[in-house]
């Protein structure tokens, strides 16, 4: 009886342990903008953020000033931005320099590495104090915060764990690595950094006035957050995308594992020749419900990459794929998946060949049925401003055909075989 007790104990104690992660899944724009500010600014030690896009907005310049309030007040800060996307001006570059946020630019352009160009980071990050994180698809700017008058439509998931000290490693490993450079700033009279701290203190101060978000809550994100078993954060490997195992590969695995229900959600639809095998096998397999959710020539902002998902669509059909199109005004742009509603997918990883073979891309796998089932019903929820797309339903019902979208489209297709492996 002793030793059965003492088993029971044992038991109590290791559950709490399978359980050690957190997750809460940030869908509107305004958790979205309201979780980073208030992680920023609760920071004690450090701030490790990469990001494709970082905008030269209000809302980002605002972010921007509360990164380098954090670096005053002892932080360590480390930024890596894509260095085709760097929309930042040299004045901002000054000031962040001058406060103490060290910013890498990921393939900066230079003659001598051309053939990395088209190779670009596509990851979407924040760390906070090697404890908290944010992974998704938004990227920093605006209108993936429903600041601009056209938005995109995305989703985030915060995160608690070992996940974040997996995903801690991976941005140690490409901080100090070849694939990033320093930026380089001259401005020796610090003439350039004052108009950058006039810039950033300007954003800071409107958005100290906004009616849509706060400064210094305090909220604690982590309270509402679901307990779950350990989550796996997924990346590719540095500087050797699509040579090594990475997240490509691991995505297929465990597409290939389902055994009975598919639900992706990706912007940009456009199917590679592993994923029409992997479909296929699914269907002789038995699995029945294949659903994708994508958006419509009217909601995407890639008009090229929207006529790479037009001409495999009726393949998709064929295969049996439950096709649904997002009809806009706005642009989705929320990358996640759901799996036998037993696996939930959130990431920046878009179904395209530039995603599989080019980007470097991460994501997060969380094996949680309530998880799961939460981000299905926000898929769901999406869904309700779709298009049905059928062999009798082929385009979205707000499908624009304007004469200059026409010729666009013309255009375009012409160029398509040229540039099929780069969407």
């Amino acid at each position: 009886m002793k030793i059965s007790l003492i088993f029971i104990f044992g038991l109590c104690l290791l559950a709490p342990l399978a359980y050690a992660d957190k997750v809460r899944i940030i869908e509107t724009t305004a958790d979205a903008a309201q979780v980073r500010i208030d992680l920023i600014q609760q920071a004690k030690r450090s701030i490790d953020a990469q990001y494709y896009i970082v905008g030269n907005d209000y809302f980002t310049l605002a972010g921007l000033a509360l990164l380098s309030d954090a670096a005053r007040r002892g932080c360590e800060v480390r930024l890596i931005i894509d260095g085709r996307s760097n929309k930042l001006s040299a004045a901002v570059h000054a000031e962040l320099k001058r406060d103490g946020v060290a910013v890498k630019l990921y393939h900066p352009f230079t003659l001598a590495k051309l053939g990395v160009f088209l190779r670009r980071m596509h990851d979407k990050g924040l760390t906070i104090d090697r404890k908290y994180m944010i992974r998704g698809g938004r990227n920093i700017e605006g209108s993936y915060f429903g600041y601009w008058k056209r938005n995109f439509i995305d989703r985030d998931v915060y995160v608690e764990g070992k996940a974040v000290a997996q995903s801690l490693a991976y941005f140690n490993e490409l901080w100090n690595s070849a694939e990033v450079a320093p930026v380089v700033v001259r401005d020796p009279a610090g003439r350039r950094a004052e108009e950058g701290r006039k810039t950033l203190n300007a954003a800071r101060e409107k958005l100290r006035a906004s009616r849509i978000v706060k400064l210094n809550t305090g909220n604690n994100w982590g309270a509402r957050a679901r307990n779950v078993p350990p989550i796996d954060f997924l990346h590719d490997p540095v500087g050797k995308k699509d040579v090594e195992f990475g997240i490509a590969q691991a995505l297929r695995q465990n597409l290939r594992r389902t055994r009975h229900s598919v639900v992706i959600e990706t912007p940009y639809l456009v199917p590679t020749k592993e994923l029409f095998a992997d479909l296929a096998e699914l269907k002789k397999r038995g699995v029945k419900n294949i659903e994708m959710i994508t958006n419509s020539i009217a909601s995407n902002d890639e008009l090229l990459v929207q006529l790479g998902y037009e001409t495999s669509k009726k393949k998709l059909l064929q295969l049996g794929v439950d096709l649904w199109e997002f009809n806009g005004p706005d642009t989705l742009h929320a990358k996640s998946a759901v799996l036998d509603d037993k696996l939930a997918l959130i990431g920046s990883f878009n179904i395209d060949p530039r995603s599989q073979h080019l980007n470097t891309e991460t994501a997060v796998a969380i094996r949680d049925s309530k998880t799961a089932r939460q981000l299905r019903n926000n898929i769901e929820a999406h869904k309700q401003v779709c298009t049905h797309i059928t062999a009798d339903q082929p385009v979205a019902r707000a499908q624009t055909t304007s004469a200059a979208q026409r010729l666009k489209v013309s255009f375009f297709k012409a160029l398509l075989p040229l540039l099929r492996g780069q969407l």
